[in-house]
């Protein structure tokens, strides 16, 4: 009879220990993936236009697939925002025309 306790007793501890690992990686996970999210997002980008002549044969994809940077959830965002900037509507440009193009850039200009 002692001796089935102190099994029973040998048994929860252990599974005691094993849940209490178990619970510590869940939380050093959670730590770990916000202390890793916290440093991605400490990265500064600053916002900035540039002036961009249309050349023939130029669409507003490609000149903003040359600009776009990752701060953009999607291509269709960052069209959206190109036309806005400059009162037009989706691919409507023509050569020798000026466009405002934003970007983000971690570099700061003064």
């Amino acid at each position: 009879m002692k001796s089935r306790r102190v099994e029973e007793k040998k048994q929860r501890i252990v599974l005691g220990s094993i849940f209490a690992v178990f619970i510590l990686v869940i939380i050093c996970s959670i730590l770990f993936g916000s202390i890793k999210a916290q440093a991605a997002s400490s990265e500064v980008s600053y916002k900035y236009y540039t002036s961009v002549q249309v050349q023939n044969g130029d669409t507003l994809w490609n000149i903003a697939k040359d600009y776009i940077t990752d701060d953009y959830d999607d291509m269709n965002a960052y069209l959206a925002e190109i036309c806005s900037i400059n009162h037009i509507s989706d691919d409507n440009i023509h050569a020798g025309q000026y466009l405002t193009i934003p970007y983000y850039s971690e570099e700061y200009l003064e």
